[in-house]
């Protein structure tokens, strides 16, 4: 009987180191190992495995789903065409259906489908990267350490950096590209803002709802701005509100046009709260971020219980567990998507996903407003700038796609990289076992693989060339398009954003909240409410349809006084022609084209103070 016993165990034991066995020699190898979870390269890991490839996900961080999940960014942004035709394709389509279904609001709606998307996929979490192997222009293998400390190493014929910090890229050295800081000729990298997402409790919805839509339409546009827009599920614009509140930490933080999310029972999300000098490599800076951020937060409740209807009820309902880091670094790639890529239309041989969001680069340290430089209509992504320029077998995603940082105003909106990662995730099932690489790729290839994505999967990847939106610009124009120096606005006209133009009115300067001034035909606009205000106007009402602004005198409240002038849309914000509103107020204007400064005197015999 013991010998029976003895010999059971033995079998038991035995089994338990084939097992162990087994597992450890399956670790060590993989077809495809991607790095981190963003919800980007979740589809190209579930696309992937769905097509048979052994794919392996190491999360450095101790919970999944980086921005979606920790940073709670639960208002998704759909991208469009000129004619308002839905770009959003492959698997993420289902997910915006069931957002605007509702069916997919609060956060833990959101936990479900990724917990969904990534079931089948081997995720190991607190994985922190220490080495990588190379060999021949490629990598071999990654050592990281798991949740015990213990160094583990696994081989895989691709790696994929799908993180926010670029964790994998870093670790190989690899030198960024000029970033933001190049834009704006500052010495230190700089990158748009990160968002600290608000969340609240106690919107009466219907009620907010139902007050935007009884407003006239000058009353809505005077009140909220002229883009500003509310339906039953989600609301955005609202820039005058915002223009009035004043930061307790105005170095740190800006509060943008309101992103709002209807999370249903009383509950919202506004992704608006702005955070400068984020490294997502930096825990530190995250920490200080989140910091400044709580700091505002009662203050900001209280501004919107006073200027938003339905929102008397406001609270504060918890906290995101991190940010949204919206850019980080940008590293060389086989093709590096410029704005006159995008605003042309291009579309590539190697297409991977066909993109469509107007091009918005989001405040920070050097330009806390921010500013877009145009609306394309569709363009292509290239596969070539999802790879890795200084590897062969290296795949980037989602944010660290390779574009300039004037292009990833767009090209980092999240349907277009999640439709290039589940793409690669078929191509790279396509390649298996041919011997050919990504960067290997023909022509024939790609076209034969784009078929498939439309019998198969129902995705265009080459519907045809947008809309060039630069037609006619000469080569010198379309140059300082891509440095950012120009914003194509809706009437095809050009406006000059760079370098920044400072305004002072009898030698106080003029703080412009949403938008800095720019030169358009040679002309200085800009926005209404802050230079009226600075001229001593108030109860500021516009009318688009009759391009009438009304307003009277902070010194003379009971006459209703009317200007008749010519008016430009940007970013939600009406801009007037600066020289022609000061000539009409009797006052005089001064340019100073060295410092790129004017300077404006009620006194007309006041010289310029420069």
């Amino acid at each position: 009987m013991k010998k029976k016993v003895w010999l059971g165990t033995l079998l038991a034991f035995a089994a338990l180191i084939i097992v162990a066995g087994y597992r450890f020699m399956t670790d060590k190898k993989a077809d495809l190992v991607i790095i981190g979870t963003e919800l980007e390269g979740m589809y190209m890991a579930r696309r992937a495995h769905d097509l048979g490839l052994k794919v392996t996900v190491l999360e450095p961080e101790e919970k999944v789903g980086g921005q979606l999940l920790l940073g709670e960014m639960l208002y998704l942004d759909e991208t469009f065409d000129d004619k308002g035709n839905s770009l959003v394709q492959g698997s993420i389509k289902q997910l915006f259906h069931d957002y605007y279904a509702g069916q997919i609001r609060k956060l833990g709606d959101f936990e479900n489908y990724f917990g969904s998307l990534t079931k089948p996929i081997r995720i190991v979490k607190q994985a922190k990267l220490t080495a990588a192997s190379r060999e021949n222009g490629a990598v071999r293998s990654l050592t990281y350490t798991n949740d015990k400390g213990r160094a583990q190493t696994i081989e895989a014929d691709y790696f994929v950096d799908n993180t926010d910090n670029g964790a994998l890229v870093n670790l190989l050295g690899v030198e960024r590209l000029p970033g933001l800081e190049a834009l704006y000729q500052n010495p230190e990298k700089e990158y748009m803002s990160a968002t600290y997402m608000m969340k609240f409790k106690g919107v009466d919805w219907q009620s907010f709802y139902g007050s935007f839509w009884k407003m006239n339409k000058a009353e809505r546009m005077t009140l909220y701005g002229p883009e500003t827009y509310v339906d039953a599920n989600i609301a955005y614009g609202f820039p005058p509100i915002v223009a009035r509140y004043e930061p307790k930490n105005p170095d740190k933080v800006n509060l943008r046009g309101l992103n709002i999310l209807n999370q249903k029972d009383g509950d919202i999300i506004i992704n608006a709260l702005q955070v400068y000098d984020v490294d997502p490599s930096d825990p530190a800076t995250v920490e200080k971020a989140m910091a400044y951020a709580r700091e505002e937060m009662p203050r900001i409740r209280d501004h919107l219980k006073q200027h938003i209807t339905g929102f008397q009820n406001l609270e504060l309902n918890g906290e995101p567990e991190y940010l949204y880091v919206r850019e980080y670094n940008h590293y060389p790639t086989e093709y590096t998507l410029e704005a006159s890529d995008l605003l042309g239309g291009e579309m590539f041989w190697d297409n991977v996903s066909v993109g469509g969001y107007f091009i918005d680069i989001q405040g920070s340290r050097s330009n806390r407003e921010g500013f877009a430089i145009g609306r394309p209509d569709r363009y292509g992504m290239p596969l070539r700038s999802y790879l890795l320029k200084e590897t062969d077998n290296v795949i980037l995603t989602g944010k660290l796609v390779g574009a300039t940082p004037v292009a990833y105003g767009s090209a980092r909106i999240q349907p277009n990289g999640a439709l290039a990662a589940e793409s690669i995730g078929v191509l790279l099932a396509r390649l298996e076992h041919t011997g050919i690489g990504l960067k290997q790729v023909t022509p024939d290839i790609m076209n034969s693989f784009q078929q498939e994505m439309r019998d198969k999967y129902g995705v265009e990847l080459q519907p045809g060339k947008g809309v060039s939106k630069i037609e006619g610009m000469s080569p010198e124009d379309i140059a300082e398009l891509n440095a950012g120096h120009i914003t194509l606005l809706a009437n095809q006209n050009q406006a000059r954003t760079l370098p920044f133009i400072r305004v002072y009115y009898n030698n106080e300067e003029v703080k412009f909240t949403a938008h800095k001034p720019v030169i358009v035909d040679g002309k200085t606009w800009t926005p209404v409410e802050e230079l009226l205000t600075a001229f001593g106007a108030r109860n500021i009402r516009i009318d688009l349809d009759r391009g009438e602004i009304r307003y009277t005198q902070v010194n003379d409240p009971g006459r209703l006084r009317t200007i008749v002038a010519p008016i430009h849309i940007l970013n939600n914000r009406v801009l007037i022609n600066l020289r022609e509103i000061s000539d009409l107020f009797g006052y005089k204007t001064y340019w100073d084209n060295k410092n790129r400064v004017i300077t404006i005197y009620s006194d007309e015999t006041a010289p310029p103070a420069l």
